[in-house]
């Protein structure tokens, strides 16, 4: 398999709510302290792992798609999610990972705000079922990104031969809309991880203003006709 080319799919990724990807751990909440957000050891700037992203993308393709396997993600080796994604070590089909998540560092402007801001905490209570109240020594607030902040959003995309870039293209635009209407990292239920994507370029190209409206002209032929590669069965 030869790999031909790379392409670049770069955006803005802007909160519409608060964000909290953790770095505290199971044993930390319930102490009354902020569950902390993931931050850069050398810039001590709050961060989004290009491993939530991807690992966010990924299920939600396989929800809508039905290609999950016990639960779990797929990893027939066969699918178009696998070959965009990663079919893993169990697989008998092994195909290369196209997609490569890149961390999401702040943009300058919001580096800029936060440093005069800093993070907000979200209070969080544990309510009891039978009075409606919250339950004595339940809280577990959490920092958060604050709303309107924005990162640097990047998929480096390798193209092998054979494969059909402008698919690769399709199946993004329903993965990023998808992010778009679920939520990313903790709490998505109760508020936080709102985003949206701006100013998207694929290859270089605009995408249009109108590219969520593309969404529901290709949802619905991506399993069929949209395919990356044809993998032999």
């Amino acid at each position: 398999m030869k790999l031909e080319k790379y392409v670049l799919l770069s955006a803005k990724l802007g909160l519409k709510s608060g964000l909290h990807i953790g770095s505290a751990t199971a044993k930390d909440v319930g102490k009354g302290e902020p569950l902390p957000v993931m931050k850069s050891l050398i810039k001590n700037l709050p961060y989004i792992p290009g491993s939530s992203l991807k690992g966010k993308m990924r299920s939600l393709l396989e929800i809508t798609y039905g290609q999950t396997q016990n639960g779990g993600p797929c990893g027939c080796g066969k699918c178009q999610i696998c070959l965009l994604f990663g079919s893993g070590s169990h697989s008998t089909t092994q195909e290369p990972t196209r997609l490569i998540f890149r961390d999401c560092s702040l943009t300058e402007k919001s580096a800029e705000v936060l440093g005069k801001l800093g993070l907000e905490n979200k209070p969080g209570v544990s309510i009891d079922r039978k009075t409606g109240m919250a339950r004595g020594g339940a809280l577990f607030p959490m920092e958060r990104i604050p709303e309107g902040s924005e990162f640097d959003f990047q998929i480096s995309i390798r193209i092998f031969e054979d494969d059909n870039t402008e698919n690769i293209r399709k199946w993004l635009i329903v993965g990023m809309y998808l992010l778009e209407q679920d939520a990313l990292g903790g709490s998505g239920s109760r508020g936080s991880g709102h985003i949206e994507f701006n100013n998207i370029e694929f290859d270089k190209a605009k995408f249009p203003e109108n590219w969520r409206e593309e969404f529901k002209n290709i949802k619905s032929e991506l399993l069929e006709k949209a395919e990356i590669k044809k993998v032999k069965h």
